[in-house]
């Protein structure tokens, strides 16, 4: 039995190439919405055409390839020594640290103590393996299912014990009350979570069986209708109620806010009644395979769209920006006082990037910047990159992270600093706000998880700061950039 080469191709389809049900619940979002939304139909553009390009090219759609999660499977009838679960860690190890040295899998994973990243995605219980019994597997099979989840969905995901106030009433301990108790939760979660979202919902159990099984119906098709009635309604009345909140994609209004949602339940002791919602980004990256232990071949499940033959030169070319403004850093405040709210730009010259770490050290902690960064933008990215066979960096999958995390560091960031633009996704708090406006600076919002449209838009890569000291995704990169696509949602 050798696995390695299976795990590691799936692992490589997961990060970039997003499943047909998926792709197609996008497709049919961008239909519904109104001709004149100009700011949710170019960021459902963005995204089709960023799943394209991924799918093609190979690459990660989106450059948080998440916490990766495997639920393995095997007939319990299978004798002892046909199957070896130690085995089967050490080769989705083995697979997860190999795909990490690609670039198919960003370094993500951090020790909790240190807040050392240990630059493999290897840890203690990370990534996260689960076994499984399934009766219905021949004796010669096992079934591994990886979703790569990131962290702006992760964030946003949330549980709830009945009752509970909402901003739709009291809800109790019944199915309207799980109802309402859902809509909060995406209500919450607007554009950070990188809308449309696809959810899981458990309801029942204990919490920790509430998230591992919320998280498991995210493998349940799109489209498959539920074998309860009651759930059944239950996720229609959610799909329709959610989608009138007018959060739509990125959280700039529409009628697509979620794509799909999947429930399911289990009894629950007398004094709690749990709801767990496991809130996923469009970019649902999930895929199951069988594979046969005697010879090594693999049976997928998943339905892909993958592109052939698509001319993928210009992949910004057929995207519509007749309405965009150009704006060319540095910058300054007569720059920024001519933007307007709504307005869609695109960003040329040098930026830069920098996350939850370097805005704790240069606020907190005091850090002194090796350069000049006055006039420019802070990106809130934590890329993946690459060296080419010079030593030369090169961006490889590089989108906006969620920027509600630096809300309080930011606008002392910008004071310190001298920046006038922040590049993010999901809009910022009142305090960043208030910031903006007394530096006479903008936020700009750019489209979760287009990660490989914002790589090329970035021509180089001109240097790195502290990348031993905060690993790559919380460096400090130097980018030059062309025609970089963003909108002004705080000024």
């Amino acid at each position: 039995m050798f696995i390695f080469p299976q795990i590691l191709d799936l692992i490589k389809n997961v990060s970039t190439t997003l499943p047909k049900d998926v792709q197609d619940a996008l497709h049919n979002a961008r239909k519904i919405e109104k001709k004149d939304n100009i700011a949710a139909n170019i960021s459902l553009d963005i995204i089709n055409k960023n799943i394209d390009i991924s799918a093609f090219e190979k690459v990660p759609m989106c450059q948080d390839t998440g916490f990766p999660t495997f639920f393995v499977a095997y007939n319990p009838k299978l004798h002892a020594n046909r199957i070896n679960e130690e085995y089967i860690i050490e080769q989705i190890k083995k697979a997860v640290k190999m795909a990490t040295k690609n670039g198919l899998l960003r370094p993500n994973a951090v020790d909790s103590l240190t807040g050392k990243n240990s630059g493999t995605n290897l840890g203690d219980d990370y990534p996260k393996i689960i076994f499984e019994k399934n009766f219905d597997l021949q004796l010669n099979e096992i079934q591994l299912k990886l979703i790569l989840k990131g962290g702006g969905s992760e964030n946003v995901s949330d549980q709830f014990a009945l009752p509970a106030k909402t901003d739709f009433g009291r809800a109790g301990r019944d199915i309207e009350g799980v109802k309402k108790a859902v809509l909060q939760i995406v209500k919450n979660a607007e554009g950070k979570g990188c809308a449309p979202g696809i959810l899981g919902i458990h309801i029942g159990g204990d919490r920790g069986t509430g998230y591992d099984k919320a998280k498991k119906n995210l493998f349940t098709p799109l489209f498959e209708k539920n074998t309860n009635e009651i759930l059944e309604t239950l996720e229609n009345e959610i799909l329709t109620e959610a989608n009138k909140l007018n959060i739509g994609p990125m959280g700039f209004g529409g009628k697509s806010t979620i794509l799909s949602c999947s429930v399911s339940a289990s009894h629950r002791l007398p004094a709690s009644f749990f709801v767990t919602v496991v809130y996923n980004c469009w970019a649902l990256r999930r895929a199951e395979i069988i594979i046969n232990l005697e010879s090594g071949k693999v049976q997928k499940s998943e339905k892909y769209n993958n592109p052939e033959n698509k001319n993928i030169t210009n992949e910004m070319k057929d995207l519509d920006f007749s309405q965009a403004k150009k704006l060319n850093f540095p910058i300054t405040s007569e720059d920024v006082k001519k933007l307007e709210m709504g307005d869609i730009i695109l960003l040329s010259g040098k930026i830069y990037t920098g996350r939850d770490t370097l805005h704790h050290a240069v606020v907190e902690e005091a850090l002194e910047l090796p350069i000049d960064i006055s006039g420019s933008a802070i990106y809130h990215c934590g890329p993946i990159m690459k060296q080419n066979k010079n030593g030369e960096w090169y961006a490889h999958s590089a989108g906006p992270t969620t920027s509600i995390r630096e809300d309080p560091y930011q606008t002392d960031f910008i004071e310190k600093t001298g920046v006038k633009a922040v590049i993010g996704k999901g809009n910022m708090g009142d305090k960043t706000l208030a910031g903006l406006r007394k530096n006479n600076a903008v936020y700009l919002h750019a489209i979760g998880g287009a990660a490989t449209i914002y790589a090329k838009s970035i021509t180089k890569v001109h240097d790195v700061h502290f990348l031993e000291e905060f690993g790559m995704p919380e460096a400090l990169w130097e980018i030059e950039i062309q025609d970089f696509p963003v909108r002004v949602t705080m000024i």
